[in-house]
């Protein structure tokens, strides 16, 4: 994926969360544009996922797709 590629994706108006899908199987949610930091060449994303305190560094050039995803419905919680 391109740089300009996933950038757009971050700042879709409105935003639609997403899962990144890696080349080596690994996916990440991204439930808000702030889940992510990506450096100013575009080529470097880090990425905290949901619940934990740690970024997993991600070279976007990997990305194989993003899937959209559905947050849980209000008042229900998520499995």
């Amino acid at each position: 994926m391109s740089p300009d590629q996933f950038r757009s994706s971050l700042r879709a108006v409105p935003f639609v969360p997403f899962r990144i899908h890696l080349v080596d199987q690994r996916s990440f949610d991204v439930p808000h544009p702030e889940f992510v930091m990506l450096v100013p060449s575009g080529r470097t994303a880090y990425v905290v996922p949901p619940g934990l305190d740690a970024a997993e560094i991600v070279d976007v050039s990997l990305i194989v797709s993003l899937q959209p995803i559905t947050p849980p419905a209000a008042g229900t919680r998520a499995a």
